[in-house]
């Protein structure tokens, strides 16, 4: 399981702006984990969801090149 801070990082080099991490302990290191959380957790979706999207494009381009390649055999 990735830390917050890893988290931190992967988002900073994916061009995410990232607030910087505050020093010490307590509740402001704990507000910054959870913004860190939530902007890393928003990041995975958006990647899953492009992912997404790109594979039902490469399957109906898929499909689109099988029935262009049967109609010009007929």
């Amino acid at each position: 399981m990735l830390s917050t801070q890893q988290k931190a990082q992967i988002l900073k080099k994916a061009g995410q702006s990232v607030p910087p991490m505050p020093g010490g302990t307590g509740p402001i290191l704990d507000a910054w984990n959870r913004e860190v959380e939530n902007l890393y957790v928003s990041y995975v979706a958006a990647r899953a969801a492009r992912s997404l999207r790109e594979a039902e494009e490469a399957r109906q381009l898929d499909q689109l090149r099988r029935l262009a390649s049967r109609t010009s055999f007929a």
